[in-house]
């Protein structure tokens, strides 16, 4: 019989070793978003619905109004006269700002108007006028992530030429 032997020999090689640290610096921003949401009435009077609704910037059509007959063409928009010389014409719409990386329980929300409006010609949200020159106060403690319902109102006195009224609205949320 054949025997054979198989010897084996492992040999340490010195195993080397290195280390080293990363140390991290950031800074998490917190932030807040605000978008525009048709209301579930939409639809109904009062209720128009926004183009391109679910971002934060949408469009608003009111129609065509005037003071003679209780005249308008859109089925959406709420009209009524509200003095012998001016009628308003109104819809709504939601609000809803959402949080990021804040503690802050809530948020102011402000609005202003790109230009002057003409004469006999008043913008308002929620019975507020809004002007050109800085940001009106709407609300100061809304709730994050909850539909906030506004309502656009213009208000046009009857003398008023015929003319197209193009507005635009910047709102301004800000965390307390």
């Amino acid at each position: 019989m054949l025997g054979g032997m198989l010897c084996l020999l492992a040999t340490s090689a010195g195993a080397q070793a290195s280390s080293g640290q990363l140390t991290i610096t950031m800074n998490v921003q917190s932030s807040i978003s605000l978008i525009f949401q048709d209301n579930p009435a939409v639809g109904t009077a009062g209720f128009c619905p926004l183009t391109n609704a679910g971002t934060n910037n949408v469009g608003l059509d009111l129609g065509t109004a005037a003071f003679p007959g209780n005249f308008h063409t859109s089925t959406c928009v709420n009209y009524q006269h509200i003095t012998a010389a001016f009628y308003e014409v109104s819809s709504a719409f939601d609000v809803v700002v959402s949080k990021a990386n804040s503690s802050s329980p809530n948020y102011r929300l402000a609005a202003q108007i790109s230009t002057p409006p003409p004469t006999g010609v008043v913008w308002l949200i929620n019975n507020v006028t809004l002007t050109n020159t800085g940001f009106t106060a709407l609300d100061t403690t809304d709730t994050f992530s909850a539909r906030i319902t506004k309502t656009l109102q213009v208000q046009v006195r009857n003398n008023v030429p015929a003319q197209v009224l193009l507005e635009t609205i910047t709102f301004l949320a800000t965390a307390n």
